[in-house]
Formats: C-alpha cells, sequence, structure tokens
C-alpha cells in the first residue's frame, strides 16, 4: 500500500470537522519532486533540492529495514489502536497487513528525518507517545497520521535532542510544505498536550512494553491475515480490558480515600462531642 492513503494536506489533524479522503488519492511525498537546477534558480531553491536529495537517499537506504522489529510492531500497533477507536470504517475497509505497513512507511520516513539530522533512532518511541497523547484529547483519522507524527517529529527533537538546531523551513523544504502551516501544527500540538514534554525513561519503555514482545512473536509465525487480524483484535481487546480495569481500581481507590475522609471527619465530630460533654 501506498503510504500516502494516509495523507491529507498539513494541519487538517487539527481541523474539528475533518472528512475523510479517499484513499485513492494520493500525493507522492517519498518519490520527492527534485527542482532541475538552471541559471536562473534562487539559492533557497538550491538548498531546498539539496535536503530533499540528502533525504531521498537516506530513506531509500533505510526503507523496510527495521519492519519486522519488535518496535515497530509494538508502536505501529497503539497507532492501529487509534484508529479503530476514532476512524473505524478504515480499518473495518482495509485488510490488516496493509494498515501496518503503512503505519511502518511513515516510521521510516520519521527515522530518516532522525538520522538526516544525527539523532538516536531510539526518539521514534517519544515521538509516538506525545502522540498518543494528543490523540486522546482531539482524536485522529488515517489521512491526518503523517501530519500529527511529523509535527511530533518537530516537537520531540526540540525538546530532546540539544545537540540538534532542528529548523522548521529545513522540513519545510524537504516536503515542500509552507513553513508557516508547520508553525501553526507545532503550536496546536503543543496545546494540544498541555506543553507536557517531560517524560522519564522509565514512562518509555513502559510504553513500548504496552504489547508483549510474545504477540509479536506469534503474529510473525501467522501466515494467514483473518489469523493475523483475529490475533490483534484479541491484544487490543485485552489492553482494553485492563485499562477499564485500572480506571476501576482507580475510582475504587478514590472511593476508599472519600471514605475514610468522611470516617475521620465524624471521628473528629465525635471527639468535639465527647470533650463537650466532659466539660459539661
Amino acid at each position: 500500500m501506498n503510504i500516502m492513503v494516509f495523507l491529507d494536506f498539513f494541519y487538517s489533524i487539527f481541523k474539528s470537522n475533518t472528512n475523510t479522503a479517499n484513499s485513492t488519492e494520493t500525493i507522492n511525498i517519498v518519490n520527492l519532486k527534485m527542482t532541475s537546477a538552471t541559471n536562473n534558480i534562487s539559492s533557497s531553491e538550491q538548498q531546498a533540492a539539496l535536503y530533499q536529495k540528502i533525504f531521498k537517499k537516506i530513506y531509500e537506504s533505510r526503507a523496510g529495514t527495521n519492519k519486522n522489529s519488535w518496535e515497530y510492531f509494538s508502536l505501529g500497533l497503539t497507532v492501529y489502536q487509534w484508529l479503530t477507536e476514532n476512524d473505524p470504517v478504515y480499518t473495518h475497509t482495509l485488510v490488516l497487513e496493509d494498515v501496518l505497513d503503512a503505519v511502518y512507511e511513515i516510521f521510516d520516513i520519521i527515522i530518516s528525518i532522525l538520522e538526516m539530522l544525527k539523532s538516536n533512532s531510539s526518539l521514534l518511541a517519544p515521538i509516538v507517545y506525545y502522540s498518543n497523547s494528543f490523540v486522546k484529547r482531539a482524536g485522529i483519522k488515517h489521512n491526518q497520521l503523517f501530519n500529527l507524527l511529523l509535527t511530533s517529529t518537530i516537537v520531540t527533537l526540540k525538546f530532546w535532542s540539544e545537540s540538534v538546531q532542528i529548523r522548521n523551513i529545513l522540513l519545510a523544504d524537504i516536503f515542500e510544505f509552507p513553513v508557516k502551516d508547520i508553525n501553526i501544527m507545532e503550536k496546536r500540538f503543543l496545546s494540544g498536550i498541555d506543553y507536557n514534554l517531560n517524560i522519564s525513561q522509565d514512562e518509555i519503555s513502559e510504553f513500548l512494553a504496552r504489547f508483549d514482545k510474545s504477540y509479536h512473536e506469534r503474529f510473525q509465525k501467522l501466515k494467514h491475515f483473518k489469523e493475523q487480524q483475529a490475533i490483534i483484535n484479541q491484544i487490543i481487546k485485552n489492553k482494553n480490558q485492563n485499562n477499564n480495569n485500572n480506571n476501576n481500581i482507580n475510582n475504587n481507590k478514590k472511593q476508599l480515600s472519600k471514605s475514610a475522609n468522611n470516617i475521620s471527619t465524624t471521628t473528629i465530630i465525635i471527639s468535639a462531642n465527647t470533650q463537650n460533654c466532659e466539660t459539661y
């Protein structure tokens, strides 16, 4: 499946009423349009063409190399879960493997950006982590995924990579986006996660471990799409059930805490009354 099944243009992720794009309407970002060098070309266009050439070379060397990794699988399932909850018509229309392949292609683009900017590929996990926080509040449609993950990449690089000076205009040049639109996307993304970028390595590890490695091994052994679909649905169902159980436990704890406070208040009143009786 072509990655651009997922793409709509720029900051549609932040529009409240977004119509699902037709999956046949694609824009080819991977095969970026290279500007021909002429005597009349501007220095900015030359720079953009150079960035595009470097990025394309890195992407072509990277594409598909991490497809079978556990990290891609775990993070890919997180994205798939977004879609099952927020865009069920889309996930019911396509075969699971096609959806994951398209998600993995977006991950390949993100990894290529990180490599181009001399950043560690392990930042992919925080990128999806922050995106997950955004999706919880704003939802997501399949044609908005690339925009969301690209914006999260920009924010993550600026926060986590002290040695890298990321400029929005660089990514605007690579993907031929108006830089002002990228600036808007970044501001709205930060607002969507309440500017909360402080996360620990333990939180990242826990986020990655949401889907056990044993699921990945079982998934890799399955040859039929229906079997793969069944195991993924079961994984997500179990995950949702665990989340509901945790929520119930937290609610029960709050209720117990409230009851304890009431008992404590009652004790104080009784004690006060006793003292009054003794005084009398």
